[in-house]
């Protein structure tokens, strides 16, 4: 029989230890040493993420191999992103028990399971249906499955969590742990996010979160510091130095920094998706100008600014992306040069009958409303739009008709026509890849400051969601019938967008000058009432001919 040490059972890193060096991968370094007692004395159920190389998955199965050494009937699942992945962790972990000597009495023996997806050990003394080892790629069949602990090995890669479709998917498959786990078991997650919206952090309430980042963070930047494991703040390393000089020195960690580019750099090592989502999402809550908006005028120019956030408004866009209020506005206001209505019609789908109520002055756009009706064609949402349309005085409703062949038109005309009179409807379409077409659209007038939103326009989460979430990756949003909208109220007036604004105001303060005096000039009672004392002037721009001008000096002043 062998005799296993006890302080091999007692201490997971004395186990490590001798695994690694019987492995020939030599001695474990102290961030793996910390990694090792964060899995043994941490919380039950747990998420361990590290950066890129620190060796997740070696660890994994020394875990594995350390579970049985505790107790050999114990049951192992073990759930990676493949199956070959999951091949990989099985032949692993029965190398460790081929080659450590006090593991001996664990290898699978001739007449019990020993295969490239599981294995029974032939100290085993409990039959069960569930092996010992078993390993399973996460779409894989899992359901039916029962072990003491269930480890999760990089379940998400980038390949399954880029739409939210695929990580609902994701979501799904992960929820079914718990029923596999038995009563007093473990549930351990070891990975690396792939995006902000990983599911290890919509996971983190019930499986708390220690990262082993590969470069010491700074704990002034909330994204970087949170969650780190106490071990790195007590190493006594400073801002930036490597975690794991042994593994990835600092020359190292450069050059790979230089070769993938910041932001698969910053996810894959400094566990930081912040820098990632800046710029995989490009459409940015903190470009847009918001305020109380007038629906009649509007002020002739807004100055934008990142000074003042808007404390009314609760901002769900990525981590930093605030919005903010105006550093200054015009005293003097003016109409809208134009006031319309955009609608998206929901069909058949889940998506919302969209609506976008907008007005453009010189060079902005001013978005009134945008809000999702639910339900389509039924005559309910029809006297909604037409109740929104009468309120603004819409004169103009433009509706895409990809979907319906017009028909939203033709239903909406007659009770357009009972509620405000007189509206020209027409219908649009859109073509080209969705995602590309509305970045392109909205990216330029945000990134100039020239989109401007009412305040009770924002508010609603799902408006900021669709914005501040977008990218150009196929489906990259479940729902995008507001953001599709806006596009399309933005790309009506893109002509507009190359105006000058200080030049525009100008052309409009001497248009208003100039119709001002005509107007003052064809009011012939005010005429009768200034009698003689009409300037010379204004006598000359009334009356051109000279000869009948009474106070015509012939002079070649200027003025």
């Amino acid at each position: 029989m062998i005799e296993v040490p006890q302080e091999m059972i007692e201490d997971f890193r004395n186990h490590l230890w001798a695994c690694f060096k019987y492995l020939g991968l030599g001695e474990p370094t102290a961030a793996q040493y910390a990694m090792a007692d964060a899995l043994q004395n941490g919380p039950k159920d747990m998420q361990l993420q590290a950066g890129r190389g620190f060796g997740k998955s070696v660890i994994t199965a020394c875990l594995a191999s350390w579970f049985l050494l505790k107790d050999c009937n114990a049951t192992i699942l073990v759930v990676s992103a493949t199956g070959n992945k999951s091949a990989e962790f099985i032949s692993m972990t029965r190398r460790i028990l081929d080659l450590v000597p006090y593991c001996e009495h664990l290898k699978p023996g001739d007449h019990t399971t020993d295969n490239a997806f599981a294995f029974n050990v032939e100290a085993r003394t409990k039959i069960g249906q569930d092996k010992s080892c078993f390993a399973r790629g996460i779409s894989s069949q899992i359901t039916g499955s029962h072990a003491e602990y269930v480890i999760a090995d990089d379940v998400e890669i980038e390949g399954n969590c880029e739409t939210p479709a695929a990580r609902q998917k994701l979501l799904n498959k992960v929820s079914e742990f718990e029923q596999i786990r038995n009563v007093g078991g473990r549930v351990l997650f070891l990975g690396t996010p792939q995006i902000q919206e990983s599911i290890y952090n919509q996971l983190k309430e019930g499986y708390p979160v220690t990262k082993f980042p590969a470069i010491m963070p700074d704990k002034t930047i909330p994204s970087e510091a949170e969650n780190v494991a106490d071990w790195l703040w007590e190493s006594g390393l400073e801002p930036g130095m490597p975690t794991q000089p042994e593994r990835f020195p600092e020359e190292v960690l450069m050059e790979r920094q230089a070769k993938i580019g910041p932001r698969l750099f910053s996810l894959h090592y400094k566990l930081d998706t912040t820098l990632a989502d800046a710029e995989k999402y490009p459409l940015k809550l903190r470009d847009l100008i918001v305020f109380d908006i007038n629906p009649e005028l509007c002020p002739e120019k807004v100055v934008w600014a990142s000074s003042s956030p808007n404390r009314t408004i609760p901002s769900f866009g990525l981590a930093g992306d605030l919005i903010y209020e105006p550093m200054w506005i015009s005293d003097k206001f003016v109409p809208y040069t134009q006031t319309a209505m955009f609608i998206d019609p929901s069909g058949r789908g889940k998506d919302e009958t969209a609506i976008c109520i907008a007005s453009a002055c010189n060079g902005y756009i001013y978005i009134h409303e945008l809000i999702g009706l639910e339900g389509g064609y039924d005559p309910s949402t029809l006297k909604k739009i037409s109740k929104l349309a009468y309120e603004y005085r819409i004169k103009l409703i433009r509706v895409e008709s990809n979907f319906g062949d017009a028909m939203f038109c033709q239903l909406l005309r007659p009770i357009i026509a009972e509620t405000c009179g007189q509206v020209a409807i027409e219908d649009y379409r859109v073509t080209g890849a969705k995602e590309p077409r509305i970045i392109s659209n909205l990216e330029p007038i945000m990134s100039q400051h020239r989109l401007c939103f009412n305040t009770r326009a924002i508010k609603n989460k799902d408006t900021q969601y669709q914005i501040s979430r977008i990218h150009s990756g196929r489906g990259s949003l479940a729902h995008d019938d507001r953001i599709d909208v806006l596009s399309a109220t933005v790309s009506y007036w893109e002509d507009t967008l190359g105006l000058d604004v200080d030049q525009a105001i100008r052309r409009n303060r001497n248009k208003e000058q100039q119709e001002n005096i005509k107007s003052w000039l064809s009011n012939k009672r005010m005429y009768g009432l200034l009698g003689n004392k009409v300037s010379g002037a204004l006598r000359l721009h009334e009356e051109p001919n000279l000869k009948q001008n009474p106070w015509n000096t012939q002079s070649k002043r200027s003025w």
